[in-house]
């Protein structure tokens, strides 16, 4: 049987990795933005076509 406190270390560990990941995607969220933006503003006009 797995020990608790290993079990709580672990659980505490990932729960940290998730949350230092979401921070980090926060911080660079702007830059990370434009890089979608310019990526997929250059595809749009020819796959969407006339919508309207």
């Amino acid at each position: 049987m797995l020990n608790l406190s290993a079990t709580l270390i672990a659980f505490l560990s990932f729960v940290a990795v998730v949350l230092f990941i979401c921070v980090i995607a926060y911080r660079n969220a702007d830059r990370l933005e434009a890089f979608v933006e310019r990526k997929f503003r250059k595809r749009s006009p020819r796959h969407n076509g006339d919508l309207k």
